[in-house]
């Protein structure tokens, strides 16, 4: 009976060393699923405020055309050169404004393409990852078998031990 418990507690330290070995793995990819998942939320974030930044900048491109039509059809009913000149100012005010605002949707527009691809290879990761985290946590989960079973099997050999004494 003594060999068989120690033979039995040489057979459950292979387990438990080996659960300890997938509990450290599966430490390990949490730790690196954190950043992953918070840089994930922060491009979220981002990739929100640069879609409504470039709605507020097309808004305001809607509303200087409109104006620039109003302007254009003022310059042709100016009658003094001191108006022509006035609404020439403002005009060249609005284009430039206009110009701007292409600009920055140009910018940000390269900034969301960007952002999407960094998303879509984090999330690659991420995914990669949490197949890795699910194959260590079945193994997790096989070993507790494991050893679960070897707990039963001492306990039927105490038992059976116990009935001979």
């Amino acid at each position: 009976m003594e060999q068989f418990a120690k033979d039995f507690e040489v057979h459950i330290g292979k387990f438990k060393k080996a659960l300890e070995k997938e509990r450290k793995k599966l430490a390990e990819i949490d730790s690196e699923l954190e950043p992953i998942r918070k840089r994930l939320t922060e491009i979220e974030n981002e990739l929100l405020a640069i879609k409504r930044e470039i709605k507020e900048h097309e808004a305001r491109i809607r509303d200087i055309k409109n104006h620039l039509k109003r302007i254009e059809m003022k310059t042709l009913e100016a009658e003094t050169d001191r108006e022509i000149e006035m609404l020439e100012r403002d005009r060249k005010r609005l284009v430039e404004e206009l110009n701007q605002r292409k600009a920055r949707i140009a910018e940000l527009k390269e900034k969301y393409q960007n952002l999407v691809i960094e998303e879509n290879d984090l999330a690659k990761k991420e995914f990669e990852l949490e197949e890795k985290r699910k194959l260590h946590e079945e193994r997790i989960q096989k070993y507790l078998r494991h050893i679960e079973r070897a707990m039963k099997e001492i306990q039927r050999e105490i038992d059976s031990y116990r009935s001979l004494s």
